[in-house]
């Protein structure tokens, strides 16, 4: 059934590392495309339908760049991993795959245009925002499509149905749980980022208190629909599969539930507008979901790859030189994003 799996490359130190830096590398990315998507899908509810003036939304396009920017290293980790998988998916949908490039850059610069033209054009910065937020949705979505679609050699099969790189993976059962998943939280993480935003950044507070104590109360009821949707997703998935995560694996199980009792308190602190407590809370949920992502994949490619079996070179040199050029381009991004919010702050 798998004959049509490529040979897997060799690695050039041990598969941990690439793996830890692949979870720590994806949070920082997920942390900021929450904070982008859910806050263009937010800005739109809020400016748009509801005309409350937030002025965290400004952050959109900053926010967007630095999301790019950290998803590049998660995305070449996956690729060191479990490349053969990635390729061969990304193949089978190659055309809506390959638009993810156009479309990201006509997201970012409609983004720069709801927050250059609101005063001056109104209709076209909502335009802007409405169309960023559509294409944000389209990536997010093909993204899930190529997750699901690699870690599922079995039906690559439909490459030889329809060999014209156009095949999503529709008849994934788990594929709109997981999408949706991903939106909701997204929804959630950024309702949490606007409260926090406006709290270090009050210049009002009676009307700042409001709109902290909105998004507290939106992020508690978000995560609420959230855990709905994720016991969706939880099932949606093979038996063999979501059994790893009912004592089949002891430490997936543990994490899943750990990060289930965390969640349970946080959305107490939320509902308690204990801001400080819950952003803690939700950084080590994400961290745990994260790591429970891990074992969800292994659960998935169980008998037919881990990345343990690949051949290591030991050249630690390659690695020396990534991690290096890593916390260097972390500090320019840190540096280029004050610049960029002291002089929004300033004009």
């Amino acid at each position: 059934m798998y004959n049509q799996i490529p040979a897997p490359e060799s690695l050039p130190v041990h598969w941990l590392w690439f793996q830890v830096l692949l979870v720590v590398t994806f949070l920082l990315h997920l942390i900021l495309m929450n904070l982008v998507l859910g806050g263009s899908l937010l800005a739109i509810w809020d400016n748009l339908i509801k005309k409350r003036k937030i002025s965290s939304y400004s952050n959109l396009p900053v926010l967007l760049a630095l999301a790019i920017n950290l998803g590049v290293p998660p995305l070449l980790f996956v690729q060191v991993l479990y490349g053969h998988l990635f390729y061969s998916s990304s193949i089978i949908m190659a055309l809506p795959w390959i638009l993810v490039i156009p479309v990201l850059i006509i997201a970012y610069y409609s983004s720069y245009i709801y927050i250059k033209k609101s005063d001056t054009s109104p209709g076209f910065a909502r335009g802007g925002l409405v169309v960023s937020s559509v294409l944000l949705l389209y990536i997010a979505f093909m993204y899930v499509n190529n997750s699901t679609m690699a870690i599922n050699p079995s039906g690559w099969s439909i490459y030889h149905e329809k060999p014209g790189g156009s095949s999503l993976n529709f008849g994934e059962p788990s594929l709109w749980p997981r999408y949706l998943h991903f939106i909701i939280a997204a929804l959630s993480v950024a309702s949490l980022g606007i409260a926090v935003y406006t709290k270090f950044k009050s210049s009002d507070p009676d009307t700042d208190q409001v709109s902290i104590k909105l998004n507290m109360r939106r992020f508690a009821w978000l995560t609420l629909i959230q855990a709905g949707i994720g016991i969706w997703f939880w099932l949606s998935n093979p038996k063999e599969v979501w059994m790893t995560f009912m004592g089949g694996s002891i430490t997936a199980t543990i994490i899943l539930m750990l990060g289930i009792l965390m969640t349970a308190s946080m959305i107490l602190s939320a509902f308690r507008n204990k801001i400080n407590a819950t952003l803690v809370h939700l950084l080590v949920i994400m961290l745990l979901m994260i790591i429970v992502r891990e074992f969800l994949r292994a659960a998935w490619l169980k008998d037919i790859f881990h990345p343990g079996s690949l051949e290591v070179v030991n050249k630690i040199s390659p690695l020396i030189a990534f991690l290096l050029v890593f916390a260097i381009g972390l500090y320019l991004l840190y540096y280029m994003y004050r610049l960029a919010t002291e002089k929004t702050e300033k004009s």
